[in-house]
Order: structure tokens, then C-alpha cells, then sequence
């Protein structure tokens, strides 16, 4: 556990008659975005510095429990996150114990108890928040980040609600990040693409939900996907169904774009369902690159904002990480009073959120890469990947 200190505030230099004039909230951080890398980010900061996580306050946009499209998969990593905060969340889930992966003939089983569990995005963040709360954390629902311009050695962040002068603006909001956009941080990085959709659970077609198995079918590789399909069980509004998409990660943009409402309807066919699925529901992804900008004075992007596995798409586990990686990070800036962030990017590829994406990133360029016998390939990947 750190030594807690006293940083400087924003406020303490200042005259009386300039702070008369300033009409702002003085906070020493501003997290934007109230999924799980910004409330983890608020967390783990509450961990090693209470005093720093006290100066902070997280906006969130939405109002919980609102929904999120996601196939919802949580892995041990998020659970064992979660743990070493103290945190155990009643969120309803369905445990699945066996993970199969297909590659058009070729199958691949991996089994282990818990495995992976199934939850439902709306419920999962909203208890996260409610136990951040618990702890002290300052949430402003229905509050969207606007702006943002430079005071000095400061920052002024315009919201919806108010203005607020910080030192740090965290940016946790997303694939299509309102703060990166700001910022003005551009990539070369695509961004992945999801399309999904949610069935009633029924056993003529539905032979996994028993088995409590979940799916990834690499099959559609082979006509140009950069991805899988998959097949979860879940539980939605507290029944038994099944949780169906499709993730095209992009990696190689140069490659046509797959259809992949397309290609999930031949998934659904291809089991024999005839059934009227909900709403095919679409969503971006923006996949973890090793040389993509997340940082510049004053400013760090982390979780889906940063970006997440490329090679599966996996965004709670890594967002949850990066919350450990932005804590510390913020720490060392407030105690050196240093804001510039030059370095960040060499201490996120030091970290372990940064070394796993990085090897999922290169995983994700191996087995998308096409070619002649790509399922063949795919399966020798994923297998060495597993083994």
C-alpha cells in the first residue's frame, strides 16, 4: 500500500479574487465514462491514493442501469481483478465450463470449471457503480463530456451541467471516445466491428445451453471475416437465452469488408433455427494497437477509448486492467507533479494489460491474415495460444 501525501490543488495558489472569479467545480481529476475502465480506474485509485480518489468525479452519460452491447462475457482475470479490490458482485450469470472453437471441420474443446461467466452488461456495470459508490466514489449521471480546453498547467472540461478545472481528464468513453476525438489523438487502427442479437433459449436448437458450452466458430474466415461467430448462453430479463454475434476485428483493412449480418443470419440457419431472432444490434470495437497514441498533457485514454483484444474482442477484462494501469499512472503524475505523460506509453507496454494485448494483437494479425488454408492455420494459433 502507498504512503498517502497531500498534493497540491488547484486552488491553493490562487488569490481571493480569483477565486471569486471562478465559477467551476475544482476537482484534481475528471474520469469520463462509467463503464467498467473508468469505474475500475476509480477503484484501484481509491485502493492506493483515497485522498487523490476523494479530488476525484466520474461522469457518465446515460442514466443506470442502461444497456450496453456486449456479448458479456466475463473471464477469471475479471473476477480475480475484482477480488483484489475486495469487490464481489451479486450480478445474475451463467457459468459455462466447456469453450469450443471451430474452424469449419476442426474443433477445439477447452474445458474448466467456470471457465467463463455470461452477463448482461446493464446489470454487471451498474453494480460495479453501485459498489464504487459504496465507497465514496462522486458519480454524475446524465452528464456528457463537451469540451475541453487548456488553462495553464490545467485543464477546463465542459460538460452538459457544468465546467471543471482539473489537472487530469481520464477518457473512458468508448470505441468512439468523445475525449480522444477532442483531443485530437488519431490512429491508423480501424475500428472492429459487432453485430449480435438475442433468441430464446430452446433446446431443439439450443444443444449447448445445458451443457452450459459457449462457441466460437472461426469458420467464416475462410470467406473473408476477420473474426468469428459465437454462441453464448445468457440470461435475459431473467430467462435462459442465448446470446448470438459476429466480431470482425479489421486488422488487415486492406481486405474486403465482410457482411456480417449476413453471415450471423447463416450461423442461425445453419442450426436449424428458424426462429425470429430480436434485433440484430450493431456496435464498434476499437481494437489495442502497439504504436496507437492514448495519451497527451494532462490527458490519458484507457479501456475501449485505448483499445481492447483484437484477436476476440474481449473488452471487460482489459477495461478492468487498465483501471490498475490509469491509477498508478495518474499517482506518479500528481506526486512528481508531471502531467506531460511523455512516458506512458513505454509504462503501458510494461504492463500487464499492455504485454497481454500486445500478444493478442499479434495473435489477431497471425490468424486474420487469409491466405490459402487460413482454418487450418487458425486452428494450429488458437491451439498453441491455449496450449
Amino acid at each position: 500500500m502507498r504512503r498517502q501525501k497531500r498534493y497540491p490543488r488547484l486552488g491553493d495558489n490562487l488569490s481571493p479574487s480569483a477565486a471569486k472569479r471562478r465559477l467551476m467545480a475544482e476537482y484534481d481529476v475528471v474520469i469520463v465514462g462509467g463503464g467498467p475502465a473508468g469505474l475500475s480506474a476509480w477503484l484501484h485509485l481509491h485502493a492506493l491514493a483515497p485522498e487523490l480518489a476523494a479530488r476525484t468525479v466520474l461522469i457518465e452519460k446515460a442514466t443506470y442501469p442502461r444497456d450496453k452491447p456486449c456479448g458479456g462475457g466475463l473471464t477469471p482475470l475479471a473476477d480475480m481483478l475484482l477480488g483484489g479490490l475486495g469487490i464481489t458482485l451479486d450480478t445474475p450469470s451463467v457459468a459455462v465450463h466447456t469453450i469450443e472453437f471451430r474452424f469449419g471441420e476442426r474443433q477445439l474443446r477447452f474445458q474448466r470449471p467456470n471457465a467463463l461467466r455470461v452477463v448482461r452488461r446493464r446489470e454487471f456495470d451498474h453494480a460495479l457503480a453501485r459498489a464504487a459508490v459504496a465507497r465514496g466514489l462522486t458519480l454524475h449521471e446524465g452528464e456528457t463530456f463537451q469540451q475541453m480546453q487548456r488553462a495553464g498547467e490545467a485543464l477546463v472540461v465542459g460538460t452538459n451541467r457544468r465546467e471543471y478545472r482539473v489537472r487530469m481528464l481520464v477518457g473512458a468513453d468508448g470505441a468512439l471516445s468523445a475525449v480522444r476525438q477532442e483531443t485530437g489523438l488519431r490512429d491508423r487502427v480501424p475500428l472492429a466491428r459487432v453485430v449480435k442479437t438475442v433468441t430464446p433459449a430452446d433446446a431443439e436448437y439450443d444443444r449447448d445451453l445445458d451443457g452450459q458450452t459457449a462457441v466460437f466458430d472461426f469458420s467464416p474466415v475462410a470467406t473473408g471475416l476477420q473474426g468469428y461467430v459465437w454462441h453464448f448462453p445468457c440470461l435475459e430479463n431473467g430467462a435462459r437465452a442465448m446470446d448470438r454475434g459476429v466480431y470482425d476485428c479489421r486488422v488487415h483493412a486492406g481486405q474486403s469488408r465482410a457482411d456480417l449480418k449476413a453471415i450471423l443470419g447463416e450461423a442461425l440457419r445453419g442450426l436449424g433455427d428458424g426462429r425470429k431472432p430480436s434485433a440484430m444490434i450493431g456496435h464498434p470495437v476499437r481494437c489495442f494497437s502497439e504504436d496507437a497514441p492514448i495519451a497527451q498533457p494532462n490527458v490519458l485514454l484507457i479501456g475501449d477509448a485505448a483499445g481492447v483484444d483484437p484477436a476476440l474482442g474481449e473488452g471487460i477484462s482489459p477495461s478492468l486492467d487498465y483501471g490498475d494501469f490509469a491509477a498508478n499512472t495518474l499517482i506518479d503524475a500528481f506526486e512528481r507533479q508531471d502531467f506531460s505523460l511523455a512516458d506512458v506509453g513505454t509504462r503501458l507496454l510494461a504492463h500487464p494489460v499492455g504485454r497481454s494485448l500486445t500478444a493478442r494483437a499479434r495473435l489477431a494479425r497471425a490468424t486474420y491474415a487469409g491466405g490459402p488454408d487460413i482454418l487450418g492455420r487458425a486452428n494450429q494459433l488458437v491451439a498453441d495460444w491455449l496450449g
